[in-house]
């Protein structure tokens, strides 16, 4: 079944025909809750952007690059949802503007195994 295919129109354009990215980002925030069972580290977020092939979202702690995540995502339009596997592809740091701010991060996910739309 594909969960989000519904949420998208496509059609071959050229505006990414310099992209080196296999396929085309899209700005959409799904929930999703995440775990690296590794360091029994897990969360919930919301992504930034997804593709066919990977995601973009914040995590709440350090993830190291390879790390391979459970992670669920759920269908905006249904009470589905949808489990899958991605391997940690980048891992970016972000300080806040004062030094009493929690670190954040944010990720991007290589789906393993399974496409998203």
């Amino acid at each position: 079944m594909k969960l989000l295919k519904k949420l998208f129109e496509f059609k071959k354009d050229t505006d990414f025909i310099n992209d080196r990215r296999d396929s085309k980002r899209y700005d959409m925030a799904l929930k999703l809750n995440y775990a690296y069972p590794e360091i029994n580290s897990s969360g919930e977020s919301f992504t930034k952007n997804i593709s066919r092939h990977g995601l973009r979202f914040p995590v709440n702690s350090k993830l190291p690059k390879g790390s391979i995540l459970d992670i669920k995502i759920e269908d905006p339009n249904s009470d589905k949802s949808m489990l899958l596997k991605g391997r940690v592809a980048w891992l970016e740091e972000f300080s806040g503007e004062e030094d009493s701010e929690p670190v954040r991060y944010e990720t991007g996910v290589s789906l393993l195994k399974r496409t998203l739309f």
